[in-house]
């Protein structure tokens, strides 16, 4: 009946957009909750553990496999390229690794997903997950609760997705899109890359190749194509994060679509007998594979056949890449450390941002220093520069409200918040540098000598306040801080001075009483410009201070 017909489709499309619903969102919440339970030991991990190429691999199988997103890893490995703590050499390996940890997903789905009663352990994890998060109080078992609901969440979806190929295949006949022929072929690749660009996950494409290529809805070869179009279809991600970004990112994204297309060429090329070959080393334990093993063991052969071909090809590709997407000295304003693609890491957006702001401190600190040289700069000089670092600093704020979207642990958030609170002080003094140039241009030349000696005394002594307040002192050196602070009270105790000197000379007519006000406002800027960079170089210590303590160990910290 045409009725009953239509509403078996009603029900065959409802289950297959539930069934894909609930894998998407499950391997979100999977993700988040494991990034977020796991971040500072995933900066721990790429930061110290990449020094050799093997290292570095590993590294990026490992913690692929551990947090079940390519994406984050992908986006942390640019995010340390960027701040200067992985060389291009190490982040390629990362990121090589990373293609061959996201197989985990494939395994999963096969071993577990096919092989089981879905409900026997995926309803349980979701209520004690969805238990956990709502109740613990402590960010990590919260978040781990998350990625426990994500993790049964997923495999829910799988069930879904299952079923409801099992009844497409009955009606439809999905194998005829697979058609014979290497342009068949082809045509799945193309399908699996546009599955994973809409869905911007690989891992929903290949539980979708495995569920349909187990209910038989499409030949092997053509599931296999499929999963060879999901694992290429990540490049787009890779190219679309690295848009506007610094050139250190966009050589690890060329490096990713490299590794991606040269492998999907080679397993495009040799796929009837590498599937052969499979099957054949897997039959001769006696046991014919599953097709939704076989695919999974497809999907980690030819990613470890792409390491192994890029052996030979990573050094000269990484030589070729140093020599790429160089560019013209950029505006000043334009960010170098933040990129869009870290802020889903807030202990990498943590780091990028001070990297930013320490960028900012040295703009404010240079024109400060020329505003209150002996003389003061030509007009122009310093106006480009102020708005840079207005610019700098939004970009910086807008970084670190984008980043807040995401969860974070609460002493990471405080140390976000602390970086805007630094720029607008770095700012600050961007700004009056660029007001006091402009007043001391409008001199009137009537000056007393004891006066001027005594202002440009204070100047000096400003000038070296500024000094301390911006050099970079080492780990627990607290006699740079206490020279810090001690300049920058000299230049507060001398300001009252040097005050009341400008105020008698107005007063009993040496100076014209508009010239005394001229100078009363510049070196009232001045104390406040001075203020602004104590009051930034505190912060920027306390900051410092608290992020060592969270990377402390539990053996330092009881030592």
């Amino acid at each position: 009946m045409p009725e009953a017909e239509a509403v078996s489709t009603y029900a065959l499309i409802a289950g297959f957009l539930g069934g894909l619903g609930l894998f998407l969102l499950g391997m979100t919440l999977l993700t988040d909750g494991l990034k977020t339970a796991g971040g500072r030991a995933l900066q721990h991990i790429l930061g110290q553990w990449t020094r050799t190429r093997p290292r570095a691999l590993a590294s990026g199988m490992g913690v692929t496999a551990l947090v079940q997103s390519s994406s984050a890893v992908t986006v942390a490995t640019i995010g340390f390229a960027n701040a200067g703590l992985l060389t291009l050499g190490q982040s390629v390996w990362v990121i090589f690794g990373s293609n061959v940890g996201t197989t985990m997903t494939g395994w999963l789905v096969a071993l577990i997903g096919f092989n089981i009663r879905i409900e026997a352990f995926a309803l349980p994890a979701i209520g004690i997950g969805a238990l956990l998060y709502l109740f613990m109080k402590a960010a990590r078992p919260r978040y781990l609760g998350l990625a426990l609901a994500g993790f049964g969440l997923l495999f829910f979806g799988i069930n879904v997705l299952r079923e409801a190929f099992e009844g497409l295949s009955a009606t439809f006949d999905l194998g005829a899109l697979a058609r014979p022929g290497f342009a068949g072929l082809l045509i799945m690749v193309g399908i699996g890359a546009l599955l994973t660009v809409l869905m911007q996950s690989s891992s929903a494409s290949m539980a979708m190749a495995l569920t349909a290529a187990m209910s038989g809805a499409v030949p092997l070869e053509a599931a296999a194509a499929a999963v060879i179009g999901a694992n290429l279809g990540t490049t787009v991600k890779a190219l679309l994060v690295v848009i506007g970004a610094t050139p250190n990112a966009k050589r690890v994204a060329a490096a990713h679509v490299i590794f991606n297309g040269l492998t999907a060429i080679v397993a495009l090329l040799i796929l009837p007998w590498f599937l052969a070959a499979i099957a054949w080393i897997w039959g001769s334990t006696g046991e014919a594979p599953a097709p939704a093993v076989l695919l999974a063991l497809f999907h980690t052969a030819f990613n470890l056949l792409g390491v192994a071909l890029m052996v030979p090809v990573a050094p000269p590709m990484i030589r070729w890449l140093q020599g790429r997407f160089r560019t013209i000295e950029e505006d000043i304003a334009r960010p170098q450390y933040l990129d869009r693609s870290s802020s889903g890491v807030p202990d990498l957006a943590l780091q990028s941002l001070i990297q930013e702001t320490e960028r900012l401190a040295d703009i404010g600190h240079s024109m400060a220093r020329e505003a209150l040289q002996t003389a003061p700069p030509a007009a122009g000089t310093l106006d480009r520069r102020r708005l840079a670092a207005e610019q700098l600093t939004q970009a910086i704020a807008d970084f670190a409200a984008h980043t807040a979207n995401h969860p974070m642990p609460e002493q990471v958030g405080h140390g976000i918040a602390e970086t805007v609170r630094i720029a607008r002080y770095h700012r600050e003094v961007a700004i009056l540098a660029d007001d006091i140039a402009d007043l001391r241009r409008q001199s009137s030349g009537e000056e007393r000598p004891i006066v001027t000696e005594q202002r440009r005394a204070w100047q000096e002594q400003a000038i070296r306040a500024l000094d301390l307040c911006n050099l970079e002192a080492d780990d627990g050196d607290n006699g740079h801080e206490l020279a810090a602070a001690e300049a920058v009270d000299t230049v507060e105790s001398a300001y009252a001075e040097l005050k009341a000197a400008l105020l008698r000379e107005g007063t009993f007519g040496s100076l014209s009483m508009a010239e005394m006000e001229r100078q009363l406002r510049i070196i009232s800027m001045a104390r406040r410009l001075v203020t602004q960079a104590g009051k930034a170089r505190r912060h920027t210590e306390a900051l410092k201070d608290q992020i060592r303590g969270l990377r402390k160990t539990p053996t330092e910290e009881n030592a």
